[in-house]
């Protein structure tokens, strides 16, 4: 489905607002583990699905599928939305918590050649881009200030010289809360907001 936007009391947090939108009684009754970061929020649901095609059925025939709930920010009277998914459609830019994928029936092995496109194949490559990623954000908080990192690809150029090294700096910026870690390029001194995900082969000294 496309997103749907309402309004969202402030101070509201996004997993209450979605076990509101879903009904509290679905919720205790199917849902046996929940999560949010800024991105999505995330239930783990059982229901009965034996002969299930993405997830292996425990002895009972249950599975525990994993739904990504992709939210973002409105404005005014509609300030909050919310688009969900499964695990098998391959969300890009909401990735899981390891624990909630732990949480969650492990999928179904590979069968015969890949094809194009498939379920299974889709929620294999969410559920590896999604430890991918979380080992990258625990790299991230690891890295000290002073350390010089140098990126796989270059974040800008400057007058055609590539800007892929840095030097690690722990600061506030404006329009942020609390302490982030930044980096300071070795080329220009401008300082840079680097995702986790980018840090993929990045050389740590």
């Amino acid at each position: 489905m496309g997103w749907v936007f309402f309004h969202k009391p402030k101070g509201k947090k996004a997993i209450a607002t979605m076990r509101e939108q879903l009904g509290e009684d679905w919720c205790a009754k199917h849902v046996v583990a929940e999560s949010a970061t800024r991105e999505a929020v995330f239930f783990v649901v059982k229901r009965h699905s034996p002969n299930d095609n993405v997830y292996v059925p425990d002895a009972d025939g249950f599975i525990r599928g994993l739904a990504v709930i992709k939210i973002k920010s409105g404005r005014g009277d509609y300030n909050f939305g919310y688009k969900d998914m499964s695990e098998s459609m391959g969300p890009v830019g909401c990735e899981c918590p390891p624990a909630i994928i732990e949480a969650a029936s492990p999928l179904r092995d590979p069968v015969g050649p890949e094809m194009g496109y498939s379920s299974l194949r889709s929620a294999r490559a969410y559920r590896e881009r999604s430890l991918k990623v979380y080992k990258l954000k625990a790299l991230k908080r690891s890295l000290k200030p002073g350390a010089i990192v140098t990126t796989a690809h270059a974040v800008s150029n400057y007058g055609g010289t590539p800007i892929n090294k840095f030097t690690v700096v722990k600061t506030r910026v404006r329009n942020r809360k609390g302490i982030g870690t930044y980096f300071r390029s070795v080329v220009t001194g401008g300082l840079y907001s680097i995702p986790a995900a980018d840090l993929g082969g990045a050389v740590v000294e």
